[in-house]
């Protein structure tokens, strides 16, 4: 036996099946399937006459369910299958073993709507007449209880999220309609948004019955600064709330200026375009792949601006006299990042070495045009918390 479509990344295959039939008993001897590297085995036993029944207990062990290069899934765990002629029963629990869901990636193509295929019978038809009345029935009297682990190598990608995933649901199908209960929570990862690849510091996906009403929980900083700041989004999929926050609390503008600069808003003059640059690029990539992203992909880096210098010329106005400085960096790891920036018009540049101690301390250690190794140490007063913290007392 097998089960194949390679589109849908289902390739099951090498299946065997064994039943013994002996009057109105139909036992299942061997039951297999192999998927990748794993298997699907089972038993069980069936009765025929005027009450027909089946009863299979199915184990999997590292079964790959799906397969394509941008939805993968491999499986464990044990189930016990029950049919009666108006009723489906199904317990059991499954393990992830590890997967990926790259929502980035887009279906092969399909035709459109308006082209209208002459002749044979319409796919509505056809899967009218495949399906047995009975289906419905057994939909609505279904009970189903299964307990999903999502274990530890499950990860999600696109729109923006790159991430892991870790939880336990509880699928069960109360009066025949799916219900979900439990929590989704994400281990680390990036968030792109405002331009920006922002580390997610919570992420917390609850459900607590319908598929499609879950509560969001998110918050997301920019790395290396020394203000705590970044996105907050809570609400639903269907209408999440998305608001900048910061510690400490500060206007939009600083928040803004913050989360696309690294640096506060005061003294920006008409020549600073970063922050345009910035939006331009965020607006421009909507929920698709920023024009720079494949660039900086390419390239290793996950950083790459155009900005000026803080400082300014005694006698000049707010914003002149400054040098325009191209940066670029890396992300090493949660707490080491390497950087290089350069004055356009300077002969030399700058290589950095940061590493993160604390929310409070920051080392780090630059040279080439400029030699240092720095020890930072950020106190600030009047500090209000982000969403989700505990305010305490200095």
């Amino acid at each position: 036996m097998s089960v194949r479509n390679l589109l849908q990344g289902v390739d099951y295959h090498d299946g065997e099946l064994k039943v013994a039939l002996q009057g109105e008993t139909a036992r299942i001897e061997r039951l297999s399937l192999r998927g990748g590297e794993g298997r699907i085995t089972g038993e069980g036993v069936g009765e025929f006459g005027a009450k027909p029944s089946a009863r299979v207990q199915v184990r999997a062990e590292g079964f790959r369910v799906l397969g394509r290069f941008d939805r993968q899934l491999v499986a464990s765990g044990q189930a016990v299958l029950a049919l009666q002629p108006d009723a489906l029963k199904l317990d059991g629990r499954v393990l992830i073993d590890s997967g990926l869901f790259d929502l980035a990636s887009r279906d092969a193509p399909t035709l459109d709507d308006d082209v209208v295929v002459r002749g044979g019978r319409s796919v509505p038809e056809m899967a009218a007449a495949a399906e047995p009345a009975i289906l419905p029935r057994l939909i609505r009297q279904s009970s189903v209880t299964l307990d999903v682990d999502l274990g530890r190598k499950l990860r999600l990608r696109g729109r923006g999220l790159d991430t892991a995933l870790q939880g336990d649901l509880k699928l069960t199908t109360p009066a025949g309609n799916l219900a979900v209960n439990g929590s989704v929570r994400a281990q680390g990862g990036t968030y792109a948004a405002y331009g920006q690849k922002l580390n997610i510091e919570r992420g917390i996906v609850t459900f607590s019955g319908r598929v499609d009403t879950p509560r969001l929980d998110i918050l997301a900083l920019r790395p290396n600064t020394d203000i705590r700041v970044g996105v907050a989004i809570s609400g639903t999929p269907q209408s999440p709330r998305v608001r900048l926050v910061s510690e400490p609390e500060m206007g939009e503008t600083d928040k803004l200026s913050w989360l696309l600069l690294g640096r506060g808003s005061e003294g920006l003059g008409r020549t600073d375009t970063a922050v345009l640059q910035r939006a331009a690029v965020a607006l421009l990539a909507g929920e698709g792949e920023a024009p720079t992203d494949s660039l900086l992909r390419a390239l290793g880096i996950d950083d790459l601006s155009v900005g000026q210098t803080a400082g300014t010329t005694s006698g000049t106005a707010a914003g002149e006299g400054r040098e325009t400085v191209i940066r670029l960096g890396k992300q090493l790891s949660r707490n080491w990042y390497a950087g290089y920036e350069r004055g356009v018009n300077a002969t030399a540049g700058t290589f950095q070495l940061i590493y993160r101690v604390a929310q409070r301390f920051t080392l780090r250690a630059q040279s080439g045009l400029e030699n240092s190794v720095d020890l930072i140490w950020t106190w600030r007063f009047d500090q209000s918390p982000l969403p989700g913290k505990q305010a305490t007392s200095p």
